[in-house]
């Protein structure tokens, strides 16, 4: 305002629709005058062999009463639709039995991004509100609410089930579809004794390959029962002792990611056929984590003096390191595997072959 002049006249007005009256005397209230009204239609694809689940249309419509801005509407809607995508399909809390928080970074928290996130039809119908000045109702993240139950429920009738929980993991789904596990033979049922069953929140790790070596088949399982050998060739071994011909018991150092410590192993063999399968069956523990897990190895010769060695592996990852991205956790293990059978290909090949350009090859195999 100009110098020597007063303030403008000033008037506040307020207005409270007269439907929202005081609580009643048992606390009764009329929350909102401004309920919005949603429907939702889903049709879905799930894909038997993975569990995935694939949205092929979404139809959302709205009555939020009079529309006064259709782009700030719509992007409250699609903004309420991948929030709710999340809720549905990636966001879960998960705690291991001793506490542990297992989805503590976006590794193992997965969160919806616009790959994921499939385009919507969006309809309207406006039914003005008689009880706000200019007819508007709500529409704020109205999908938040309604498209996890539509998209369960569409699921839900394509797998033929009545009940589900979310999020719809691939796992999860995947449980719904299969058929009920066979019980174990009772041939089988020792071969993983002693390493415990995995818990809820233990990550599960499985894998196979195969490894080349320039050594025979005799000299490669001789060295598989050597503690000395052992303690040479496996990824920050501190020691091994051999406690029996198919026993040993094993100090290593070992890094996931961030979580780096210190375990005591112990690994037995079974269902030995030499020299060429046995099953290792093992378990570790420490201050980070424990683990167990077996794993089925195969020598066979092959050509120009080689053996072929083939694997397969199932372990169980519990404790703080299974806090670790699942992704990571997996790569690590097949990394600490190919150290593994690279220090045998170098411990286990003939000196002349060990310079030789058939060496190099084998070890960038490994």
């Amino acid at each position: 305002m100009p110098d020597g002049v007063d303030q403008a006249i000033r008037e506040t007005a307020f207005w409270t629709p007269p439907e929202l009256s005081a609580p009643t005397e048992i606390d009764e209230v009329n929350s909102s005058l401004c309920h919005g009204f949603i429907f939702d239609m889903a049709g879905v694809e799930v894909e038997v062999e993975t569990g995935k689940v694939r949205i092929d249309r979404y139809v959302t419509m709205h009555d939020c009463g009079r529309v006064l801005h259709p782009g700030m509407v719509e992007g409250q809607i699609r903004g309420g639709f991948a929030q709710a995508l999340g809720a549905t399909f990636y966001e879960e809390l998960a705690y291991a039995d001793d506490g542990a928080f297992l989805t503590g970074t976006f590794a193992d928290y997965l969160l919806p991004t616009a790959t994921e996130t499939p385009d919507i039809e969006i309809l309207h119908i406006e039914t003005p509100s008689p009880f706000t000045p200019l007819g508007a109702k709500g529409v704020g993240e109205g999908n938040c609410m309604s498209t996890p139950v539509c998209l369960a429920n569409a699921v839900a009738d394509a797998l033929g089930v009545a009940e589900l929980n979310l999020p719809l993991t691939p796992a999860r789904v995947a449980a719904l579809i299969a058929a009920p596990e066979p019980a174990l033979p009772e041939a089988h049922r020792d071969r993983g004794a002693g390493l415990g069953a995995a818990k809820p929140g233990d990550r599960t790790l499985r894998g196979e390959g195969q490894a080349r070596v320039a050594a025979t088949p005799e000299a490669i399982w001789a060295m598989l029962l050597d503690a000395d050998q052992l303690a040479s060739i496996i990824p920050g071994c501190n020691g091994v002792r051999k406690l029996s011909e198919t026993y040993f018991k094993a100090d290593v150092t070992l890094g996931v990611g961030p979580v780096k410590g210190r375990y005591k192993a112990e690994i037995k063999l079974c269902d030995l056929d030499p020299p060429k399968a046995a099953t290792l069956t093992g378990s570790v523990s420490g201050a980070l984590g424990t683990g167990g897990g077996s794993g089925r190895v195969s020598l066979s010769p092959g050509e120009d003096g080689l053996t072929i060695i083939s694997y397969t592996y199932e372990a169980a990852v519990g404790g703080k390191v299974a806090a670790i991205g699942g992704r990571l956790l997996d790569g690590a293990a097949k990394a600490i595997i190919g150290q593994f059978f690279a220090a045998l290909a170098r411990k286990a090949a003939p000196e002349s072959a060990k310079t030789g350009f058939f060496a190099r090859l084998l070890r960038r195999r490994a």
